[in-house]
C-alpha cells in the first residue's frame, strides 16, 4: 500500500502498523529515531504505546515531529 510520510509517498505491506512504517522510513533515510518523536497520522497525534497496535490503511498521512523544549 501507499502512505505518505511527510508529505512523501512511501510504500509499506498491505497489513503494516504504524510502528513498522516507521521503522522501514527511518531505515531507508539511514537516520536514527529522533529523541521526542512524536507522529500525527491523518492529523491525529497517535500516543506512542499504541503505535504497534495501529493498523494503517492505504493513502494515510503520517507527520513526523520532534517535541522541543524551551521558553
Amino acid at each position: 500500500m501507499k502512505i505518505f510520510c511527510n508529505g512523501e509517498g512511501f510504500e509499506l505491506a498491505a497489513d503494516a502498523t504504524l510502528a513498522e512504517a516507521l521503522s522501514s522510513y527511518l531505515e531507508v533515510r539511514d537516520a536514527p529515531a529522533p529523541k521526542g518523536l512524536a507522529v500525527a497520522c491523518n492529523g491525529d497525534v497517535v500516543p506512542r504505546p499504541l503505535w504497534s497496535q495501529r493498523q494503517l490503511a492505504e493513502g494515510d498521512r503520517l507527520d513526523l515531529f520532534s517535541a522541543v523544549a524551551g521558553g
